[in-house]
């Protein structure tokens, strides 16, 4: 029997990357979108769809679901001329169209590599997100349990499989998949598990070290608020270090609880006397820090981390009332509006079957976990010792039965098949930007000859697979052109 996608579920935001957590939700270039509310913007021009087993493993187990998918022949010289074939591998957001393979933050480093040599380029979207969920608006944890990077893989091999069938590509066709974050991920794995069908990979931003606990995060958001070549600096690093210090000693008083609820226009009276608000208050920053989507040319206001630390500086003694500029800072950013903390609310948000959020999550909780935690003695810049694994561990276990030492052991199996920075394999290019926090637990030196990396300077997640533009940086030009260089290597191998 078929299970057809009934509804359309889901759009995260306008950039293709791991979300950062922030005040309990899962932030996307500093958005966190209702993605129930956000379905009627997809736009559905250009789509096809692929058949797709609901479990490539279980024999047993006969039902598909229909998977998404985009094709651009534009480029395309032929089978018979050698022509490789491109695949830009769909993740956990943005859902995808036919911009994919035209000019968009997924993989236009792919797209403008096509036009040069003459390939075919498909996206194929993941199951579970976008258009491709195989129970509509049911993301109940008993329907989850098909939602991982294992079949994730069996549909990019059966697709590719699927494909070479359909246009008639033979071995000299070679693919290459692309992608950025944990696309980027897939990318990898897909050479990996099926060197038989991938013939390189493009593994742009991809934190492939699974880990429950991932303090490196926030260590990185810190030396990258104080990158004097992406706008940042010590003073501004200190300002918001010194300032979320402060907060922590005020939460400790009844006064200091009330001053913080005025100084940040907090909603509801005496919110911070629960030790669970406090966490979503301050845990994660009392601003939001816009570090792993950074772009340098953004003209918004406190849009990057060169504006936020302008307006954090500006005052001559900003250091001396951090506090102070933290407050200001987050009145600006939410528009005079009064600032919801909940963390029931939280709770209830990703308890519900109907939330299609609940996937990415249910995948940390699973087999990668990527909590980013903001612990006593670390480099984290927020308020230390609010935010620690347990809080991450208690969410999986609310949200889906899953307890804690099972969040452990699925992870370290993740670890374990898939081999973390020590994967080894063969012609898979790791790609990575200094800004970035996902750095932390990404492939940054070569696990063998076979498989270059990449450090791109004062560079944000993956963003050399953005269209390019007269404002990118001579490192992210550069980038592109030594990822366009290693492809076409490999493609005469």
């Amino acid at each position: 029997m078929m299970i057809r996608a009934l509804v359309l579920v889901g759009i995260l935001a306008c950039i293709a990357a791991l979300p950062q957590w922030h005040r309990g939700k899962l932030m996307y270039n500093g958005v966190a979108v209702d993605n129930k509310l956000a379905l009627n913007s997809i736009e559905l021009k250009g789509q096809l769809y692929v058949n797709q087993s609901l479990d490539h493993f279980d024999r047993q187990e006969a039902r598909t679901f229909q998977q998404r998918y985009f094709v651009n022949d534009t480029f395309w010289k032929g089978s018979e001329n050698n022509g490789p074939v491109f695949l830009c591998v769909g993740g956990e957001g943005p859902p995808m169209d036919r911009t994919v393979l035209t000019n968009s933050v997924h993989c236009s480093d792919m797209v403008e590599l096509a036009s040069q040599v003459g390939a075919l380029m498909f996206a194929l979207e993941h199951r579970y997100y976008g258009l491709s969920n195989p129970f509509g608006k049911d993301f109940s944890t008993a329907n989850l349990q098909w939602l991982n990077t294992e079949q994730a893989l069996g549909d990019l091999a059966h697709f590719i499989s699927t494909m070479n069938e359909q246009y008639h590509l033979e071995k000299n066709n070679r693919w290459v998949t692309w992608g950025g974050s944990y696309p980027g991920m897939l990318a990898a794995l897909t050479r990996l598990r099926y060197p038989h069908l991938v013939h390189a990979a493009v593994s742009s931003s991809a934190p492939l070290q699974a880990s429950v606990n991932m303090p490196g995060y926030n260590n990185v958001v810190a030396h990258s608020m104080s990158a004097k070549d992406v706008g940042g600096s010590a003073e501004c690093l200190a300002v918001i270090a010194e300032g979320h210090k402060a907060i922590g000693e005020l939460l400790k008083s009844d006064v200091g609880r009330r001053e913080l609820e005025k100084k940040f226009n907090i909603c509801v009276p005496r919110s911070l006397d629960n030790e669970k608000n406090q966490e979503a208050f301050a845990g994660d920053g009392v601003v939001y820090l816009p570090v792993q989507s950074n772009d340098p040319a953004c003209t918004t206001a406190n849009c990057n981390i060169a504006s936020i630390c302008q307006t954090l500086t500006a005052s001559e003694d900003a250091l001396k009332n951090p506090v102070d500029q933290l407050a200001a800072l987050s009145a600006a950013m939410s528009g005079g509006t009064c600032s919801p903390v909940n963390y029931d609310s939280t709770v209830s948000f990703w308890a519900s079957s109907s939330n299609p959020d609940r996937s990415w999550l249910y995948q940390t909780c699973t087999e990668w976990g990527f909590y980013q935690t903001c612990e006593v003695g670390s480099e984290c810049p927020y308020t230390q010792g609010l935010h620690n694994i347990d809080s991450d561990l208690d969410l999986c276990k609310t949200s889906f039965g899953i307890a804690s030492e099972d969040v452990y052991a699925q992870i370290a199996n993740a670890q374990a098949i898939y081999g973390g920075r020590d994967i080894q394999s063969s012609r898979i290019f790791f790609v990575n930007g200094e800004i970035d926090p996902w750095h932390a637990n990404s492939v940054l030196t070569p696990p063998n000859v076979q498989e270059p990396t990449l450090w791109v300077k004062g560079a944000s997640h993956h963003f050399w697979t953005h269209e390019s533009l007269p404002t990118d940086s001579q490192e992210v030009v550069d980038a592109r052109d030594k990822i366009w260089s290693q492809v076409k290597s490999w493609l005469n191998q």
